[in-house]
């Protein structure tokens, strides 16, 4: 059996596929990758289909074995990677021959890499998907985070392994704008409570430069600085989803992620496109950010923006693999 073996675990390491989706009416969040975007051209880079599950590790420090000759790509964090002692590009895909260990250091900047294998991790699906729910303990590797030790197995390849080839970074086409002045640019369409905020909180909502919190994770991230200030009344428990801007008590707003649960009271007064969730999953505790307003059409069109740009890489990869 094709394996790679856990020496050295990361913070937090984990299985992760594109998420367990058709059932959030259950109380069964989508647990995907937090950076989705660095996920699928994870796969995309070695011709594997987009449900293939994968390693999401967060803030490097790992290091792992490869029982037998495995291709694979790394995206996301760079945690400057080496294969065998060899450094080994990010937003790549390489050849691991048997025996060989890739190393992944604490990154400079950015929270998430991700390392793909090709044919995948192949762990059991539970309801549809292989990825983690770590806080209700089942699907990815035992329902548990990665610990050293652990021998996961690999599914088999259906892509020949063709040459290593390396892409540009996805920040360079698709978020060419996303920094100004140091503060990750988040756009952001105008959520279902907003006019029952008072007017200073509307307008502070797209001027305010917001700090993630240290109280921040695949659930959400909370964000620090001026309080925002709801005039409404108490609303029931409804349903939410990643991308959702709620705010608490405390007025201090709250994005959703990738872990984030099925429904909440708290007043939505915005939610981040889709597209943009990577950028903020990426920043790290003190680290600034600010929304932008937009509209559905515009989140349509960064949509369709980033399908156009991940089938370009995927074009590629089977040209290199000599499909």
């Amino acid at each position: 059996m094709t394996e790679l073996i856990v020496e050295q675990a990361a913070a937090q390491m984990l299985v992760v596929d594109r998420g367990r989706f058709g059932h959030r009416h259950e109380g069964i969040p989508w647990c995907g990758p937090a950076d989705a975007l660095a996920f699928d051209i994870a796969n995309v880079l070695l011709c594997n289909p987009p449900d293939c599950a994968g390693l999401e590790v967060m803030l490097g420090g790992t290091r792992i074995r490869f029982g037998s000759t495995v291709t694979f790509a790394i995206t996301g964090a760079d945690c400057d990677a080496a294969l065998n002692g060899r450094r080994c590009a990010n937003w790549a895909k390489h050849v691991a021959p048997e025996g060989s260990v890739l190393q992944l250091r604490p990154p400079s900047r950015s929270v998430y890499a991700y390392v793909a294998v090709s044919g995948g991790i192949d762990v059991p699906l539970v309801l549809g998907s292989r990825t983690t729910d770590v806080a209700a303990s089942f699907g990815g590797f035992a329902g548990r985070t990665l610990r050293e030790g652990d021998r996961v197995a690999i599914g088999t390849a259906i892509c020949p392994a063709g040459a290593s080839f390396a892409i540009a970074p996805p920040q360079l086409n698709l978020h060419a704008g996303a920094q100004s002045d140091g503060v990750t640019v988040l756009r952001a369409i105008a959520g279902g409570e907003i006019e029952r905020f008072d007017e200073r909180s509307r307008t502070q909502l797209w001027e305010e430069r917001w700090s993630v919190g240290y109280q921040s994770n695949r659930m959400g991230y909370r964000l620090h600085g001026g309080a925002l200030q709801y005039v409404g009344e108490q609303l029931p428990s409804h349903g939410v989803f990643p991308g959702v801007i709620q705010v608490p008590p405390s007025g201090e707003p709250i994005v959703l992620l990738a872990d984030a649960h099925t429904t909440g009271g708290y007043p939505k007064v915005g939610v981040v496109i889709e597209n943009d969730l990577p950028l903020l999953a990426q920043r790290r505790p003190g680290e600034l950010v600010r929304f932008r307003p937009v509209t559905v059409d515009d989140a349509h069109r960064a949509a369709e923006a980033q399908r156009q740009y991940v089938q370009a890489i995927r074009a590629l990869a089977l040209e290199r693999s000599g499909r």
